[in-house]
């Protein structure tokens, strides 16, 4: 039976197919680096059989040769796992067609790493190296011949995004039953989250401190106002499922449940959130303003056990390249819309 015993070919090279690439160092943001072999057997011709990686195809430090860190949390990391979010090299219009291969044609085995770094890393000029069923150690330092390639990887401070650098803007959008005001006067605003920048923006967004019950999802603050007989009702909400589009497109587009107010008002509306493109790169957010006649507003409905009721959400947001921003808003003034704030 033959064995993996040397190789005949070895490179590496990034998906862009430069010589170096920049990263930001926040753990997050991914360069792909593509090692290719071409595997030999005891008697040199090309070897068929299975490679084990990443126990036996590594990246390393082109000068030192040692390892880069096996999906570690400190210095230069690598892992086989893409992140779907932050995949991108700053500058380089996005992810080529570098994909991992198995054994092609003419033998040659293909291997894609995703290489990141954490915060306090230096310059790296990059290399590989494979080690052979038979513990034949072969590596691209010394950058010659058929055994060369060589990436050097730049770090970026990470960035930190804050309130004076992201959108944040209003509109009016429709309620489902806005114009059945026999009972209630529903109107309602959007409020868009978004990354104030030509080429980059938020993709993914994580939120913390707002009720999650069926039927109040998002629902984080609620003024009932005291004059007029408790009549007018101000509300809050982030619709904070994702995907985006498709967690929200109810029946035309009216997937956000408010003023859920079941017992003894009997009235529920639904407006229409994420209806602006690219919803994937903004998180919204709704206000409400109610109005009803007869005894005004009833509690206790759902969650709302008391004339006023809030808490006040922090959202986590990522760009393309890992980069993220921390943001609040304050439940406790709902009767005057919804505020952006930087979280300490």
């Amino acid at each position: 039976m033959t064995r993996w015993a040397g190789v005949s070919e070895l490179s590496l090279m990034l998906e862009t197919g430069g010589p170096g690439a920049e990263i930001y160092a926040n753990g997050r943001n991914q360069v792909a680096v593509t090692v290719s072999f071409r595997p030999t057997d005891e008697n040199g011709a090309t070897y068929h059989g299975d490679i084990s990686w990443p126990n036996r195809v590594h990246l390393v430090d082109h000068v030192s040769g040692e390892k880069l860190n096996w999906r570690g949390r400190e210095g230069w990391c690598f892992t086989d796992r893409e992140d779907r979010y932050f995949h991108h090299v700053p500058g380089g219009g996005g992810p080529a067609a570098a994909e991992p291969a198995g054994d092609a044609v003419d033998g040659t085995q293909r291997f894609t790493f995703y290489v990141s770094c954490w915060p306090g890393a230096d310059r790296k000029p990059v290399s590989a190296r494979v080690e052979t069923d038979t513990g034949e150690v072969c590596t691209t330092t010394a950058g010659s011949g058929s055994f060369e390639g060589k990436v050097t990887l730049d770090p970026l401070v990470a960035l930190v995004h804050r309130r004076s650098g992201v959108g944040w803007d209003c509109s009016r959008t429709a309620t489902r039953y806005e114009n059945d005001t026999k009972y209630v006067t529903t109107e309602a605003w959007n409020y868009y989250l978004s990354l104030d920048s030509a080429d980059n923006c938020f993709v993914t967004f994580s939120v913390s401190g707002c009720w999650s019950d069926p039927g109040y999802e998002g629902f984080f603050a609620c003024d009932i106002e005291p004059g007029s007989r408790r009549r007018n009702l101000y509300g809050s909400y982030v619709w904070y499922r994702e995907p985006h589009a498709g967690s929200y497109d109810g029946d035309g587009g009216y997937g956000g449940l408010i003023v859920n107010f079941p017992d003894g008002n009997k009235w529920w509306d639904y407006a229409r959130v994420y209806d602006r493109p690219h919803p994937e790169q903004y998180l919204c957010f709704t206000w409400v303003r109610a109005t009803t006649g007869e005894d005004g507003w009833h509690i206790p409905n759902g969650p709302v056990d008391t004339w006023r009721v809030h808490s006040s959400p922090v959202i986590t947001a990522w760009d393309r390249y890992g980069n993220t921003g921390r943001f609040c808003v304050d439940g406790s003034g709902a009767e005057r819309g919804i505020e952006l704030a930087d979280h300490a």
